[in-house]
């Protein structure tokens, strides 16, 4: 009775995986809860890529721990709408089932990171979060210098079961992969770890552990007031 409970649930989860949307509710106590004083927000169209959005996140430059999530809107699922957003500047974040796009800005002042400092950085990266064997450093901007900081975007995940399962055999090709804001400070003696922000972690095939990664211009400082801002139609290909 037990295996066969166990065989069960196994396969509900396999069958969470086939759309990455379905993993909604693994995350719905991540982001910031929408402010209901406010009435500005952000609304708009991605017409390329021309696919269906699975996630689309807005987040302050000046207070990146704070994560709004917006809704996917439109039967093609290429439209989205932010509500009850203070007001502010916003960078958005846009996740595909293989890639996505970012205009986060990651340093309000020239980046001035050396070599030295940007292996250190990868250093100090790729050894946190040991659970996630695999970091990709997509970008990373920053001040050199003791006691100035740095901001990356990273990609991090597991090539392969993170734990032993009650149907190891039925967890093969999934893993677990995130996304990370991960902020840094140059201590003197290198660079260390200081906050980190999850943004969209699922459990998923492992075809799609490394999507691509593109900066968008576009997506960066979108002003909102105490209005919804309508960006139209919106292309994010070649805005680089």
């Amino acid at each position: 009775m037990r295996t066969w409970l166990l065989r069960g649930l196994c396969a509900m989860f396999m069958a969470g995986v086939v759309s990455l949307a379905d993993a909604a509710p693994e995350r719905y106590r991540l982001y910031t809860p929408p402010d209901p004083d406010s009435t500005g927000g952000i609304t708009g169209m991605i017409t390329k890529p021309g696919k269906p959005i699975l996630e689309i996140l807005a987040m302050p430059p000046d207070h990146p721990e704070l994560v709004y999530e917006g809704k996917v809107v439109g039967s093609n699922r290429q439209g989205f709408l932010f509500e009850k957003l203070p007001m502010a500047k916003y960078d958005l974040f846009v996740i595909y089932e293989n890639e996505f796009y970012e205009g986060l800005e990651l340093s309000f002042v020239p980046d001035t990171l050396t070599d030295k400092d940007r292996k250190s950085i990868e250093t100090i990266v790729k050894a946190s979060d040991p659970f996630f064997n695999k970091k990709i450093i997509h970008r990373v901007e920053g001040t050199t210098g003791r006691g100035n900081f740095a901001r990356c975007v990273v990609t991090q995940y597991r090539d392969g079961p993170g734990t032993v399962t009650a149907d190891y055999e039925a967890m093969k090709g999934v893993s677990r992969r995130t996304f990370k804001l991960i902020w840094l400070k140059d201590v003197g003696v290198g660079w260390q770890v200081v906050q980190k922000r999850d943004l969209y972690p699922v459990t998923a095939a492992m075809n799609l552990m490394t999507p691509t990664h593109h900066f968008s211009k576009v997506l960066s400082k979108i002003r909102v007031t105490d209005q919804v801002k309508d960006l139209g139609e919106i292309s994010l290909v070649n805005n680089q």
